[in-house]
């Protein structure tokens, strides 16, 4: 499984403000960083299909609009916005269940 977080210094952001996607893989219970990708601010509505291609299953946000939503649908991503604190503490918790979310978080 891969999961991607938006990130800002090593912490959850809202996907619009992101500094970078932090791609974590899980492999048997264990995350490890797979890289970081800078975002481009040129390129934010083809995110999900670049993550797509790098077979991405879920993108953890601080928050995310309604058209990057619908893309990230398309794609077969699932969106876990209204997520706050560190980011790789962020995949920890949603591999072990706890993560906290409001799906509606960023929607305008």
């Amino acid at each position: 499984m891969r999961i991607t977080v938006a990130d800002t210094q090593g912490n959850v952001a809202d996907f619009k403000d992101a500094e970078s996607f932090l791609l974590f893989d899980v492999e048997n219970g264990t995350v490890t960083l797979g890289q970081s990708v800078t975002v481009r601010k040129d390129w934010y509505m083809s995110a999900p299909e670049f993550l797509a291609e790098e077979e991405v299953d879920a993108v953890i946000c601080a928050g995310m609009g309604r058209g990057a939503r619908s893309s990230f649908k398309e794609a077969g991503i699932e969106v876990y916005a209204g997520v706050s604190g560190g980011s790789k503490e962020a995949v920890e918790a949603f591999m072990d269940g706890s993560l906290s979310f409001d799906p509606l978080a960023g929607m305008i």
